[in-house]
């Protein structure tokens, strides 16, 4: 069985409060809704293995995505798993038990400073931006070998869909606030993604 851990950072332009970012990652309907292999989605129990705390504390759902077996679309076919969700102060936990032994652990998190706050001390090997607010997104990923280059491949093009969809969907946000205080803002263009770290274990 081998194991990856994949590191995904994207800037979040000026102008989108903290407040703002951590919002729309709490928006458990609106995630599954911008990933793009996602076609449905509905409450369900926690599985069996599922942990004491995950299946007290999370919030399960059952998924189903498409998924191309080859590109261009040529094969594709739906797959179904459960899923659980977990609201933290910064971000978000999920929890991914996938058919084939696949089981994935993500933290979604809002990381950096806004202005006047202090910056973040750096870390080793993770290349984040030095001003300001960033997602960052850390997924543990277990799978058989045979399978593991094609999971990560979905995981790659679907996040960072995703990662410009929440950063999109902050800024509305973050829009709708300001207009509500009769305060003027215009979000920056967003910065591109930048996925920093990808390595397997042993």
């Amino acid at each position: 069985m081998g194991r990856s851990h994949i590191v995904h950072i994207t800037p979040v332009p000026a102008g989108i409060s903290r407040e703002a970012a951590v919002a729309r990652l709490h928006d458990h309907v609106a995630m599954m809704q911008l990933n793009p292999l996602i076609v449905r989605h509905e409450l369900c129990d926690a599985p069996p293995a599922a942990t004491k705390d995950e299946a007290e504390l999370a919030t399960w759902y059952s998924i189903t995505d498409v998924i191309n077996y080859l590109p261009g679309g040529i094969a594709k076919g739906e797959v179904s798993y459960k899923a659980c969700f977990y609201n933290l102060s910064n971000g978000i936990q999920t929890h991914v038990f996938a058919p084939a032994g696949v089981d994935i652990k993500s933290r979604w998190s809002i990381g950096g400073n806004e202005p006047g706050e202090s910056r973040e001390p750096s870390e080793l090997g993770v290349d984040k931006p030095k001003e300001g607010l960033y997602i960052k997104e850390e997924i543990e990923l277990k799978c058989n070998m045979l399978m593991g280059a094609f999971v990560k491949r979905n995981l790659q093009n679907s996040h960072r869909e995703v990662h410009d969809k929440i950063i999109s969907m902050a800024a509305e946000l973050q829009e709708k606030l300001k207009s509500a205080l009769g305060i003027e803002s215009h979000a920056a263009e967003r910065p591109q993604s930048d996925d920093n770290l990808i390595k397997s274990e042993p």
